[in-house]
């Protein structure tokens, strides 16, 4: 809210989960939605900056529509796929605990919004998504028809999953290992604290 405040002269357009929320209703340039059609924002020519967690899909999305973004990673594979972005110059990488600073988030901004790099360096990698020498449509295509008549039969490209039973490819029986262990902890726990309890009141009834 500090940096939205203190950036009165940027637009900003925030994806909040709360419907019909007032937080920022005193910001003349802040707007609430509980859903933003994301390629079409990322397509708009007035977009300077996005701010993302860094997702795949996003990520893959920024990669492929050329735009710059401040990506602050929360868990699993976005750290990767934040580093992974701002490795070709596209990109500032914060850590969740910089929220915790307002001044950083508004450093970042203002470096995206100064230093033009940022959003050449992310057109220059939608350009070279763009203009691959063959596409990777066209390449499976062409390995699919190709290949099996030359090779045979390619077992290094059938997904091992495929011949994974039920139990296995959804790892039941590992849950059923964590389960069982886990409702043994609690009985033995529940067990101790009775008879810890039941010792307390027989000391006092005597």
């Amino acid at each position: 809210m500090e940096v939205f405040e203190s950036m009165p002269d940027t637009t900003f357009i925030w994806k909040y989960e709360e419907k019909g929320a007032t937080l920022t209703a005193h910001l003349k340039n802040v707007y609430l939605s509980t859903w933003v059609p994301q390629n079409a924002l990322l397509g708009d020519s007035r977009l300077t900056v996005f701010v993302t967690h860094g997702g795949l899909g996003s990520v893959t999305e920024l990669a492929h529509m050329g735009r710059a973004a401040i990506l602050i990673p929360i868990f699993g594979d976005q750290t990767r796929n934040a580093l992974m972005f701002s490795k070709h110059g596209g990109g500032i990488v914060l850590i969740k605990d910089d929220l915790k600073h307002p001044m950083k988030l508004k450093d970042a901004l203002h470096s995206m919004f100064k230093d033009a790099s940022y959003s050449l360096n992310a057109k220059r990698l939608s350009d070279m998504l763009l203009n691959q020498p063959i596409s990777p449509n066209s390449f499976w295509c062409n390995t699919q028809n190709s290949q099996p008549g030359q090779f045979g039969r390619l077992p290094n490209l059938d997904p091992y999953g495929r011949h994974l039973s039920y139990i296995e490819y959804f790892l039941i029986d590992i849950v059923l290992v964590f389960a069982s262990v886990l409702a043994i902890i609690c009985f033995v726990v529940v067990r101790i604290f009775r008879k810890c309890f039941s010792r307390s009141t027989k000391s006092k009834k005597d």
